[in-house]
């Protein structure tokens, strides 16, 4: 049997194709001719008008009446952790006020970039939610070498909780204080090793060295819990930890040098700022209800009010018992935040 060469086969192809694109010139040149008066060209207008009134009006009825099934809402993790406890502290009191389940779907698979994928791609009605964290999307987005969206891809209903992270020091530490840990770093560059929770909070660790002028050396765990250990067990020097560890740190005697935001947290009024204490360190992290690009701004309404209603009682009240900082923000609100956070972790992550 003879073989056709590359270049034979692609002659090939190019020669139907080419009979093909002719013989379709010839099929229309016997067609009748287009009507292209401008009675026939008002009438098509008016037509496509009307359609697009009728779907329209399809879709504000049907956001009328939303919910009229269960909402599937898809965490960025597995269960257990602070986005879990997060999207079922606020989702089981909202499916109340709903009338209509809210299922958690976690998928926490390749640290959430899978979910926030499925998220991204689901159809706009309402019907699959999310719950992720400013900083997770924008370390997918602006650091993942390989990322099939962008943070316009999601509609951002409301942010849930504020928190962020915070610098702790290991039991028994010979450093009592700030002014002492950036000391020592200074003496030592590069030898003062801190524990990181996963590789998220490596933005921290650089926000850390780069307004301190220091150098330190980040570790990555697998997770808080065994920072936290290696902490109590005098293993590694100090830790960057979330501020949901802030209750056991104190249970357990460890020192927090401050916590990585504007305004302290109203749940933990003794921990101070590393603003206020002369470094510029703010990273705060924002755990939210998002929804693929396009969701209907009335279905956005609904669920926003909703949350305004839960967050005045039950759901501020279940936020609050998972020792996170219960925060709503919705509307032009959250857009300015985001677009100044996005900046911000774009231009470090980048670097």
């Amino acid at each position: 049997m003879r073989r056709s060469t590359g270049k034979r086969l692609w002659a090939g192809v190019c020669g139907a194709l080419l009979a093909a694109a002719v013989l379709s010139g010839c099929a229309k040149s016997d067609s009748a001719p287009k009507d292209t008066t401008a009675q026939a060209v008002t009438g098509e207008a008016t037509q496509a008008a009307a359609k697009m009134e009728d779907k329209a009006g399809e879709q504000a009825a049907a956001s009328a009446a939303y919910p009229e099934k269960e909402i599937q809402c898809i965490v960025t993790a597995a269960a257990g952790g602070g986005t879990d406890a997060m999207a079922r502290a606020v989702c089981t009191p909202l499916e109340k006020t709903l009338g209509k389940a809210i299922v958690i779907i976690n998928n926490g698979s390749a640290s959430g970039l899978v979910g926030m994928g499925d998220i991204s791609q689901a159809a706009a009605d309402g019907y699959t939610l999310g719950v992720f964290s400013n900083t997770d999307v924008a370390n997918f987005v602006y650091g993942a070498s390989e990322c099939d969206f962008t943070t316009d891809d999601f509609t951002y209903i409301a942010g849930l909780n504020t928190t962020g992270d915070i610098l702790v020091l290991k039991k028994g530490s010979d450093m009592k204080n700030l002014d002492d840990f950036v000391s020592k770093a200074k003496e030592k560059p590069g030898e003062l090793t801190i524990a990181l929770p996963s590789a998220i909070q490596n933005l921290s660790l650089d926000l850390m060295n780069e307004k301190m002028g220091i150098v330190t050396t980040g570790v990555v765990y697998e997770g808080g819990n065994k920072v936290l250990a290696d902490l109590l067990g005098g293993h590694i020097e100090a830790g960057i930890l979330s501020a949901k560890f802030i209750s056991q740190a104190q249970e357990q005697d460890l020192t927090v040098l401050g916590i990585m935001l504007g305004d302290r947290l109203g749940t933990f009024p003794d921990i101070s700022t590393f603003s206020e204490q002369g470094y510029d360190i703010v990273n705060p992290a924002v755990r939210m209800l998002v929804g693929p690009k396009g969701l209907p701004e009335s279905v956005v309404n609904v669920l926003v009010e909703n949350l305004k209603q839960g967050y005045e009682g039950e759901i501020k009240e279940s936020v609050s018992n998972i020792d996170e900082e219960p925060a709503l923000l919705t509307g032009a609100d959250l857009d300015a935040f985001l677009k100044e956070d996005f900046a911000m972790r774009e231009a470090m992550l980048k670097k």
